[in-house]
């Protein structure tokens, strides 16, 4: 490992090559640049190479087709010429007589390539002969007949083999069967031609300054090409590279590419060929290597001159680009090295109009922050220490808030525990007598006490739940009456033990409200039952609604004691209670009633305060939002436990 940090591209990540980034930016764009270039320019040469190989190789099979068609029609023309013989006049009314020599004459007249016709009988017979070359005319023609009188007997047309006669020029023989009537054949017509047209043909292509084409059969014989000596010295071309491939390719088809091989002089030469349908030839085109690619050449030539030209640019672009960012980001370094020995003071002056200076500006910014930072970070220290000695005080007040919440618990659960167990007790034990009187007493007290003790812990598990945020209120269409009445039903018989008086004044036109019932019947609950508790013997209590700007507001009142101004937002937070006439001792309760309505109501949407003052009673006042919801029940859950919104599900 250590011997690989000790390359130097490990050497810049280290920080051991310090100061020479424009060396390294040089260097990158070098091997980015210049490689992105030269890849491009490669990938463009050879698609051009591929492209010019088979605009090339398409020319040349243009030509060669053109050729071959030329040759194939020649061919077709002397076959058409002698079957119009072979079905003249003559024919149909004397047979094969001598007065179809002038048939035969005006063929030879008609087709300059056929030195010589012969016409036999359906023995094998020579019967009419004419020649422009041979005085004796008894003979057969040189070459055996029987294969192109078999086929051409049987009503098919023969294409012979090409052959050299007195090993010069190249001949071959063509034989149509002789019609008299339609399906009665009476002979055959043979006729010797001289292929030296072909030469015609292909010494007249030319491809390029030296390209050139030629024709060639399967087996090799060289039929013409533009040296009429190669002809003449009949070299064997069957091994040849392009020959070959012209061969292997199946009739008909369209050879996509084409080669590079050697010709007869030994030459490198740019090769394509086509298939002469119908016949065993070939026309192959050859242009020199040279030739044929010097376009190329020449493009590939241009390529690298602009490619280097291009990555020339680009360095001096990069070195230019390297500089203009290293002298900016050097005097950036002197001024943080500045900084760093303790010269606050000092502020970056560059104007490059571009991102460095922007960056050069916030420097300057983050400089005059740090001078100010340094100048006031011992009122800071002092003013945080201060923040934290607040947040120690709530913290050990809220400590304080959770011991006294644990021993008030503890005495609540005791109270009614102890009253539960001590009534059962006395039930329980036979040898106490109890009265029925007695007995009913009793368990009207132990359930009373059962009550109080699940209000308690029903009271912590709601608070619970709404601190963690999993409260869910059932929102439904409620009547806001109804909850008051059954309130007042409830509540009526304890506001009766102190003969204290409870009213209801409902707006009757309050239409129903999207709410949690149940939720709301228990914020009155606690309210009202709050008013009785303070309310001295002989006081009264009212609970008021009425409707305004889509808002209902619910009033709980009662002639109580009153409460100090000082305690209207203390007495909403948990655990906390109201003394009594000043003095320590507080009334019985957990101190969760009013958080658990403030929290209900704010649930809701609404809120709620009282308006109080000591002697002259309280009002408990909370308001709801009058909100048109579906009349399925929707499921409202408590996000937030500092309660500063409501999230409908």
């Amino acid at each position: 490992m250590q011997t690989i940090l000790k390359w130097p591209t490990i050497q810049i990540l280290r920080g051991r090559s310090r100061g020479r980034l424009v060396r390294h930016y040089f260097y990158i764009s070098l091997i980015l640049i210049s490689g992105g270039l030269i890849i491009s320019g490669i990938l463009e040469i050879y698609f051009h190479y591929q492209e010019s190989r088979e605009q090339l190789a398409l020319l040349q099979r243009e030509v060669a087709s053109g050729a071959a068609f030329k040759i194939e029609q020649f061919i077709n023309e002397i076959e058409a010429a002698m079957k119009a013989t072979s079905k003249s006049r003559e024919i149909a009314e004397n047979g094969l007589t001598q007065g179809y020599r002038f048939e035969l004459k005006r063929l030879l007249f008609l087709e300059p390539a056929i030195t010589e016709a012969v016409a036999l009988d359906t023995q094998n017979i020579a019967r009419v002969r004419v020649s422009r070359l041979r005085s004796d005319l008894q003979s057969r023609l040189d070459l055996p007949v029987s294969q192109a009188f078999d086929q051409a007997k049987q009503g098919k047309p023969y294409i012979g083999p090409v052959y050299f006669v007195r090993d010069s020029e190249p001949y071959m023989n063509l034989a149509v069967p002789i019609d008299r009537f339609a399906g009665e054949i009476i002979g055959v017509l043979e006729a010797e031609v001289n292929l030296k047209y072909v030469w015609d043909v292909v010494s007249s292509i030319r491809i390029g300054r030296a390209g050139y084409a030629y024709a060639v059969t399967r087996s090799g014989d060289l039929i013409a090409h533009p040296d009429i000596s190669l002809v003449l010295q009949r070299p064997r071309m069957a091994q040849r590279k392009q020959v070959q491939a012209a061969f292997q390719t199946p009739p008909g088809v369209t050879k996509r590419t084409a080669i590079v091989s050697s010709n007869v002089q030994g030459k490198n030469v740019f090769t394509s060929s086509v298939v002469i349908p119908g016949l065993e030839w070939a026309v192959i085109t050859e242009q020199p290597v040279e030739e044929a690619y010097q376009p190329l050449y020449a493009s590939i030539l241009r390529t690298s001159s602009l490619l280097l030209v291009g990555i020339g640019m680009a360095l001096l672009a990069s070195l230019f680009v390297a500089r203009r960012v290293v002298t900016p980001l050097r005097r950036l370094r002197q001024g943080v090295e500045r900084i760093g020995r303790g010269d606050l003071g000092f502020r970056l002056e560059l104007k490059t109009g571009d991102e460095i200076e922007i960056l050069a500006d916030e420097f300057n910014k983050m400089t005059v922050a740090l001078q100010e930072a340094y100048t006031t970070l011992e009122t800071k220290v002092i003013e945080r220490t201060q923040e934290l000695g607040v947040a120690n005080q709530k913290m050990d007040e809220a400590n304080r808030h959770k011991s006294a919440f644990l021993a008030n618990m503890s005495h609540e659960f005791r109270t009614p525990l102890n009253a539960i167990i001590g009534f059962s007790e006395v039930l329980l034990d036979p040898s106490l007598k109890v009265t029925e009187e007695e007995r009913k007493q009793f368990l009207t007290d132990v359930a009373t006490s059962g009550k109080h003790l699940l209000k308690m812990i029903n009271e912590i598990l709601d608070l619970s739940k709404i601190e963690a945020g999993r409260m869910e209120l059932q929102v439904e269409p409620a009547s806001l009456p109804e909850v008051l009445d059954e309130v007042q039903n409830t509540m009526r018989h304890l506001g009766a033990k102190k003969s204290i008086e409870l009213r209801v004044y409902s707006d009757g036109g309050i239409a129903l409200l999207s709410m949690d019932s149940a939720r709301i019947k228990q914020v009155l609950l606690n309210l009202v039952g709050n008013a009785v508790k303070f309310t001295p013997e002989g006081g009264q209590v009212w609970v008021r609604t009425d409707a305004a700007d889509g808002v209902v507001r619910v009033e709980v009142g009662d002639t109580g004691p009153g409460i100090p101004v000082e305690e209207h937002e203390q007495i909403f937070q948990e655990f906390r209670q109201l003394k009594m006439n000043g003095s320590m001792d507080k009334l019985a309760g957990t101190g969760l009633g009013l958080a658990l309505t403030k929290k209900f109501v704010e649930m809701h949407g609404g809120k709620v305060w009282v308006e109080s003052q000591v002697g002259k009673g309280s009002r408990f006042i909370f308001t709801l939002l009058i909100v048109t919801l579906p009349t399925t029940p929707r499921k409202l859950i408590w996000l937030e436990k500092r309660f500063d919104w409501l999230k409908i599900m």
